[in-house]
């Protein structure tokens, strides 16, 4: 009886050290991003420079509201208190500077969030030809809601949905991820903005 009980307590164990933790993405990375808020009516494709660790993003964007496009160039500095967004107009060459009202959200999974289980985009049964992500979801206090999409390898992001009352559901897709920044200047406001 001994024997039974110290085996299931081990198999106990050995099954809960197996439960899946919140990955850590690079902190530095550049993609292309697609947005969808269908509650807003507009898309964004976008190129995205994004450095975690001095909570840095710069995106250069097309957005499509119904049958208009506007481009932008988008600078968010976190690291400076209060942060700055610099918003420069691609068409119409202004730039409006303002203070950052939202927190610093970095792109990976929040803490304490729920490991809904692992999928392939494309297949596992041919080697190559799939990439095996995870799943995690975390609900948040006021009615916040969060779903990710990460590689089990390198943790990188594929697609995130936030929802909120203040925003709605903006749905996030990254892809051509590359490591690293390629433009180490990409982080200074453009010259029109100062």
């Amino acid at each position: 009886m001994k024997t039974l009980v110290l085996f299931f307590a081990v198999c106990v164990a050995v099954a809960y050290s197996q439960k899946p933790e919140p990955c850590s993405p690079p902190s530095l990375w550049e993609a292309r991003i697609s947005r969808i808020d269908p509650e807003k009516r507009f898309s964004e494709r976008a190129k995205i420079s994004y450095d975690a660790t001095n909570r840095r993003i710069r995106i250069i964007e097309e957005v499509n509201l119904l049958l208009e496009r506007e481009y932008y160039d988008v600078l968010f500095i976190h690291n400076t208190e209060p942060g700055t967004e610099y918003r420069f107009n691609l068409k119409t060459k202004e730039c409006n500077k303002r203070e950052i009202s939202d927190p610093w959200r970095p792109f990976q999974v929040p803490p304490n969030s729920t490991f809904l289980g692992e999928s392939y985009i494309g297949t596992g049964a041919v080697p190559g030809a799939g990439v095996q992500t995870q799943l995690w979801e975390r609900g948040f206090e006021g009615g916040d809601k969060y779903f990710g999409v990460y590689t089990v390898v390198g943790c990188i992001p594929i697609q995130e949905e936030f929802y909120s009352r203040r925003t709605g559901l903006v749905t996030s897709t990254f892809f051509d991820v590359t490591g690293g920044i390629a433009d180490p200047n990409v982080f200074i406001p453009p010259r029109e903005c100062e």
